[in-house]
C-alpha cells in the first residue's frame, strides 16, 4: 500500500498535515469523519476558523447527520477510526460550540 502524505491546506505552505478537522458524519448506510480540513502546526489555528464557517453553513440532508467539529492527530497510514482527539488543541482553538 502506498502511503502518501497530506500537506497542509494553507496556500503555500506545503507542510505535511498533523491535524485533520473533522466532524463525525453519518447516514442510513455509512459512518464515517467529514472532513473540514487539514494543517500543519503553525496552522492549525487558521484551517480550524475556516472549517468551522463551512460547519455552520452546512445543511444535512433528510437522514443525513453531522455531529460537532473536533481536531484529529494525523497520522499517514492510519485510519479515520484510529486517529486520537486532540483535546487540548480543540479547548485552544474551536469555537463552535456542539450541536444540541
Amino acid at each position: 500500500m502506498d502511503k502518501t502524505s497530506v500537506r497542509c491546506e494553507i496556500a503555500d505552505c506545503g507542510e505535511p498535515a498533523t491535524h485533520k478537522i473533522a466532524a463525525h458524519w453519518n447516514d442510513a448506510r455509512f459512518s464515517e469523519l467529514k472532513t473540514y480540513g487539514f494543517a500543519c502546526p503553525e496552522h492549525v489555528e487558521e484551517v480550524c476558523h475556516k472549517a468551522e464557517i463551512r460547519w455552520l453553513d452546512y445543511e444535512p440532508v433528510a437522514g443525513e447527520r453531522v455531529g460537532a467539529i473536533s481536531i484529529y492527530r494525523y497520522e499517514v497510514g492510519k485510519s479515520d477510526r484510529e486517529f486520537m482527539r486532540d483535546r487540548e488543541m480543540e479547548q485552544s482553538f474551536l469555537t463552535c460550540p456542539p450541536p444540541s
